[in-house]
């Protein structure tokens, strides 16, 4: 890492660092705790500050090697994947009070059982889980480097199993993320928008942090996500400031519940969980897979071999030979003392998925010993005692095949040898050698490997033909109930519409002759009954009464007391004929039997009007008088016309009738001798009156 990326480093994690802890200290301040629902958004602003302000100590003593350097670099390592694993458990809880919504309780995580009964998301304890495991982990690396060390630099270094580190701080989001996406229909619009930006931020991260190592991508986006929250919290706030609900301090829309069979219950929890299974798998596969383009970094490994090899020993990850050539030597001209030879080294890499990136080697040679420099393969020195041979690097002299010529790619090996003026008696076979070297795992070179990335494969592929397969099926159920919920609604405002249209006929015509024209409309009705009781009613001195009114009142009033005939009509079971200004026509007894008791009902009905004629001028301030006449006998009734159609009798009868009401008396009932005769028994009448009736003489006729 160059000076300049440390310096931004530090400078955009304090910066974002500072943002983070003001946005807490913020909602903090400006809520009540007890009654906050935003509780959790408040922790994960306070520990993504705590997670920035600890990476940029981590940056800042960064190869420090005092005391004070070592202890806070590692302090500081570890927060930053402490924070990171809390940020997670918060984020998974602040998603479950918005599908709640309402601000729950975190003691509900030690009661898992209970709390799924109550309906929270089971993805919130395996969330739980994997961040609690993620903490484990970090604490034994700690004293195992498991995850990360530090070399004598005071120097951080990942450790072979780092990945998984990345793993479990992916897999809390990705669980978190299925989660959001099958309850998005308990989300506001605002609030999954802005969930959803903080969801893709930190995979970034760590996206870039696998391909480009060196700067603090997953925490930079760690920040920037916490603070859209803040600023969309902010938003919450003013949206419930203007609706006038700041009691609620969640906003979210609440979903009518619908009652669901077991069946499709079942189905939807199999789809989740299949949904759940395929993200997670997703997510690892997309880190195996950077990682096996990238390697993983391996600690530095350091063997020291008592007595060296004259062969390669394939048991050994990594053997080496260093020999004097026999061939090549000779006694030095200037100091007889001395043998000069050409010793030869080779390093074998027994790995078949490690290529050896470093490597430095390191054998002791007694005194008055010297080298001859040269473009040798590797970096020759004598110190204290030792000769020793580092990989050539970028701007060597030594290098003079290129860098990628010193790495040990698996099962090959590299050569290297110098020429050294050494004692005669002087054996490197006898020698102790420390050979220290650097390695980067290449996972797909390794066959276990592919099998677990061919298994996590194919089971990608079946949980996500699965999910999809099973999510169909429900939109195909939902799609059906959706229909079925239209069939019935429109079924419904069908019935209602034919109901409307029944009643409005029933009003027009007789229920019977309602049905017949209703099945047969292109028939023509007309019916004859032997025995039907007609009456018509009419108001004395309409016309001088209507002269005096504007249009308006007369309709008003007409319209009032014809409205509790009616009725009365209705209850007794009388068939209203028509009206024709101020006369009102009625009729009972339309069937076929000679005998029935139409007359009793109709003069029943008769009085009933003269009650309501009382009670209507007892609230009017206009008097109104009527006279009713009734008479009994044979009708023809039918329907006349095809537009605006109107059902009416005819006969003498109706004439008949209608000349009863027009010589009788005000507020008085005159009826002919054939209804009297139908209701002798039960009403008593006055003596007999004669009347001059059209085209039938004289007639004798009776008042009730």
């Amino acid at each position: 890492m160059t000076d300049f990326t440390r310096i931004i480093s530090i400078l955009s994690l304090g910066f974002l660092s500072f943002f983070c802890f003001q946005a807490g200290i913020f909602l903090w301040s400006g809520h009540k705790l007890k009654q906050n629902g935003r509780r959790t958004l408040i922790f994960i602003e306070l520990f993504t500050g705590f997670l920035l302000l600890s990476d940029a100590l981590a940056y800042c003593f960064r190869g420090n090697t005092s005391t004070t350097g070592y202890y806070m670099v590692r302090l500081s390592n570890f927060l930053v994947f402490l924070c990171n694993a809390s940020i997670s458990l918060f984020f998974s809880f602040h998603i479950c009070e918005f599908i709640k919504q309402s601000r729950l309780s975190l003691t509900l995580l030690l009661r898992p059982k209970a709390s799924i009964k109550g309906g929270i998301p089971v993805q919130l304890f395996i969330v739980f889980f994997f961040c609690l495991f993620g903490v484990v982990l970090t604490v034994i690396s700690q004293f195992t480097n498991f995850f990360y060390y530090f070399d004598e630099n005071n120097i951080y270094h990942r450790s072979t199993f780092y990945p998984l580190s990345v793993a479990l701080g992916l897999l809390p989001g990705l669980i978190s993320f299925t989660m959001f996406l099958q309850n998005r229909k308990k989300l506001a619009k605002n609030v999954f928008v802005s969930l959803l930006f903080y969801f893709f931020l930190p995979l970034i991260g760590i996206i870039l942090l696998l391909l480009v190592y060196g700067f603090p991508w997953v925490d930079i986006f760690f920040g920037l996500g916490a603070l859209h929250l803040f600023y969309s919290s902010l938003k919450l706030m003013e949206l419930e400031f203007y609706s006038g609900q700041r009691e609620n301090t969640i906003k979210s829309p609440v979903y009518k519940s619908e009652s669901v069979s077991i069946q499709s219950r079942k189905r939807v929890v199999r789809n989740h969980f299949w949904q759940t299974l395929s993200i997670s798998l997703g997510g690892i596969l997309l880190i195996l897979v950077i990682v096996s383009i990238k390697g993983i970094s391996l600690p530095e490994k350091t063997l020291t071999i008592e007595k060296p090899y004259s062969e390669n020993d394939s048991s050994k990850s990594v053997s080496l030979t260093f020999i004097r050539n026999a061939d090549k030597h000779w006694v030095d001209e200037g100091d007889p003392d001395r043998t000069g030879a050409q010793f030869d080294g080779i390093i074998f890499n027994n790995m078949s998925s490690t290529i050896i990136t470093d490597w430095n080697f390191k054998i002791l040679v007694p005194e008055g010993c010297s080298v001859d420099p040269g473009p040798w393969n590797g970096t020759f020195s004598l110190a204290d005692g030792a000769l020793n041979v580092k990989k050539p690097h970028k701007d060597d002299v030594e290098n003079i095949h290129g860098v990628d010529f010193y790495t040990i790619t698996p099962l090959k090996s590299l050569g290297f040898g110098c020429i050294m003026y050494t004692p005669h008696d002087y054996q490197p076979l006898e020698q102790k050698i420390v050979f220290t070297y650097s390695s980067i795992l290449k996972p797909l070179t390794n066959k276990i490997f592919d099998s677990f990335l061919g298994l996590l494969f194919v089971v990608f592929i079946i949980s996500t033909t699965v999910m999809l397969f099973e999510g169909k099926l429900i939109r195909v159920e939902e799609e059906n109930k959706k229909l079925e919920r239209t069939v019935k609604e429109r079924t419904k405002e069908l019935e209602a519409e034919k109901n409307r249209s029944e009643n409005l006929l029933l009003n027009i015509l007789p229920k019977e002759i309602a049905k017949e024209l209703t099945a047969h409309p292109d028939s023509t009705i007309a019916k004859e009954y032997p025995n039907v009781t007609v009456l018509f009613t009419d108001i004395v001195g309409f016309t001088k009464i209507s002269g005096e009114m504007t249009a308006e009142e007369v309709v008003t009033m007409l319209n009032k007391m014809f409205t509790m005939f009616d009725e009365r009509a209705k209850r007794e079971g009388i068939e209203k004929i028509k009206t024709i200004g101020d006369a009102y026509m009625a009729a009972t007894g339309l069937t076929k039997e000679d005998f029935n008791d139409g007359a009793f009902k109709m003069i029943r009905f008769a009085k009933g009007l003269l009650d309501d004629v009382r009670a209507f001028n007892e609230k009017s301030p206009v008097k109104l008088l009527i006279r009713l006449g009734i008479n009994s006998g044979p009708v023809v009734a039918g329907v006349i016309g095809k537009t605006k159609f109107i059902y009416d009798i005819w006969g003498d009868t109706v004439n008949v009738a209608s000349r009863m009401e027009s010589t009788g008396l005000p507020m008085r009932i005159h009826v002919t001798e054939t209804t009297k005769a139908q209701t002798s028994s039960h009403y008593q009448y006055s003596k007999n009156t004669e009347i001059d009736v059209k085209g039938k003489g004289m007639m004798k006729t009776y008042f009730l």
